[in-house]
């Protein structure tokens, strides 16, 4: 296949040599022809230091080698779309040709996936084309463009890029078929969920484990693959991968219990990940959770705004009512409430929690602490009083870790005991203990527990804008994202898994305010509308152009941001 650069391109560039940086704006919105391949300088940068030139590379899929049958259905359009922005990542930093230059000069980049497919921007497929978004630093020597290093960016090290990772000759088959059928069996794993009535399902031969607690790679030696336990086993027929065992999680209330440095936050973190789906070979791509599940923590300091909280406190000093409770700095039994009450207005109908990140005085009172600080004098209901109710009357489910406290095998329909790694099922054995030991502590619920409506606040105060620019939505990391000034303290959102997903939620955001200047319904009654929007118009809608960073989060994940803006 001829990549050859054009002549055009190659003219252009020769023809800047030397000149201020400024003059490679000349190449901006132009779009020239490598063989099957259009690349448009969708914007090029203004120094050497900055953000490297953004450049849109498509091929029709006829044209690239793509049978229609590799992206027939959603579920296999985005296995495709992530495969590929995986080969795309692969093939750059294979690449060995150095250009010269200061700043970032020649460098290549593209938006970096993780170890979860997700819905991203930076590849997409449309109709019967394919769309790569990359970025190239265009070179020069302080405010000098090097014409010739600028060349061999063009004519010899992005041209293999993308015949290597964007046409189907020269990809393995073997690993792009795995990968679609990968994301097809978890689909269907995820469906299984809703038929039987599980909350997650944890298959036999996983690797929960990762390299480290700042990774998400799978530990590569030394892991334990998980095994289902007596009691509590499933087999299930997946489409690809045939009949497959694990450990189904019923609906309910469900202890992981154990001694410390077993396994069970390891469980758990894998449970709470598969709301979305792995890649191939991660050891996690067989693991499904319900999509809505929500992870749920203490979070000292967050700022909270009309949440009825009466189930869990009530006659708090100086408050006349909790039913419309507002603070700017909830502490952490406060904070841990409310996160439960926001995820169930989201529509989760999976409570995830670990008893590390919990504060104690919301999950238990023992009856020793009962007979000295009396019911009258403490304005906390211990969320052991309220989960069976939040499951009964809620229809929502709970998974705990929890290994301080037996209080809790009394509410558990099943106890999960993790020793050495690997699950035993002792739901039997607590309930015994129950019986002989009963304990002599009240149920301190004094209602039942509200129903949790969905909530609307005054949104339209709020300014995207900062100086010249309309719109400025920044992220720093998965810890804050800022909305024109405003910094929005979002590290103990845990389940957004990348920087794009949470620089959508802006976009998002924005989408939202608008929406709801002209429509009397509540916050999640406009995100249903906007996701509904997404499904049917991917990111066109959201923002002004594809800058090629952006990937989809949660509609939960979008209200939790919501909810923390002071």
């Amino acid at each position: 296949m001829n990549l050859e650069i054009p002549s055009s391109l190659r003219e252009e560039i020769l023809s800047l040599d030397g000149r201020g940086y400024k003059a490679y704006k000349t190449l901006q919105g132009k779009l020239f022809s490598y063989g099957p391949f259009a690349v448009k300088f969708e914007h090029v940068q203004g120094d050497s230091f900055a953000q490297p030139t953004r450049l849109s590379v498509s091929i029709g899929m006829d044209e690239a080698g793509f049978a229609p049958s590799l992206y027939s259905t959603a579920t296999r359009r985005l296995a495709l779309e992530d495969h590929l922005l995986r080969r795309v990542s692969y093939c750059i930093k294979a690449n060995r040709i150095r250009v010269a230059g200061s700043g970032k000069s020649g460098e290549i980049q593209v938006q970096t996936p993780g170890q979860k497919i997700l819905k991203r921007n930076g590849i997409l497929v449309e109709g019967a084309r394919l769309q790569l978004i990359m970025f190239a630093g265009l070179p020069a020597q302080g405010r000098s463009v090097l014409a010739k290093e600028c060349l061999k960016l063009f004519a010899t090290a992005l041209p293999p890029i993308w015949h290597n990772s964007l046409i189907a000759s020269s990809l393995d088959e073997n690993s792009l078929n795995r990968a679609i059928e990968t994301l097809e069996d978890y689909q269907a794993l995820q469906a299984e969920l809703g038929k039987n009535d599980w909350t997650t399902f944890v298959a036999n031969g996983s690797n929960l484990p990762r390299s480290s607690g700042a990774s998400d790679h799978p530990l590569s030696e030394g892991g334990i693959p998980f095994t289902a336990p007596d009691g509590m086993k499933a087999s299930v027929e997946l489409p690809h991968a045939g009949k497959i065992a694990g450990m189904p999680i019923p609906r309910g209330i469900t202890l992981i219990v154990g001694g410390g440095f077993h396994g069970k936050s390891t469980l758990l973190r894998a449970i709470q990940d598969a709301v979305y789906p792995h890649l191939a070979g991660d050891g996690r791509e067989r693991i499904a959770t319900l999509p809505s599940a929500v992870k749920i923590r203490a979070e000292d300091g967050r700022a909270v705004r009309n949440v009825n909280l009466s189930a869990f406190m009530n006659h708090l000093p100086g408050i006349v009512s909790t039913e419309q409770f507002s603070t700017q700095s909830a502490s952490g039994s406060t904070s841990q409430a409310v996160n439960i009450l926001e995820a169930v207005e989201t529509g989760a109908k999976l409570l995830l929690m670990d008893e590390d990140t919990c504060a104690t005085n919301f999950m238990i009172r023992d009856e020793r602490m009962q007979a000295l600080v009396v019911k009258g004098k403490e304005p906390i209901t211990p969320f052991l009083d309220r989960v069976e109710e939040i499951n009964e009357s809620l229809g929502v489910s709970v998974i705990l870790v929890m290994g301080g406290s037996g209080d809790y095998f009394d509410p558990a329909d099943h106890i999960i005991s993790m020793e050495e790694f690997t699950p035993r099922v002792v739901t039997e054995e607590a309930k015994r203990i129950v019986l002989e030991n009963p304990g002599q502590r009240k149920k301190e619920t004094t209602f039942p527990i509200p129903l949790v409506s969905e909530r609307r606040w005054d949104f339209s105060k709020l300014n995207f804008s900062k100086g010249k620019r309309e719109v400025q939505i920044r992220t720093t990391g998965l810890d804050t994202l800022t909305l024109g000034e405003t910094h929005i303290d979002v590290r103990y959102v845990e389940q957004l898994t990348e920087e794009g997903q949470l620089a959508l939620c802006g976009w998002i955001l924005k989408r939202l305010q608008f929406f709801l200047s002209g429509n009397d319904i509540s916050f999640i009654e406009g995100l249903r509308k906007i996701f509904s929007e997404i499904e049917q118009k991917k990111f066109a809608e959201l923002t002004p152009y594809n800058d090629g960073l952006q990937a989809l989060p949660r509609l939960a994940d979008v209200m939790a941001v919501l909810n923390r803006i002071r």
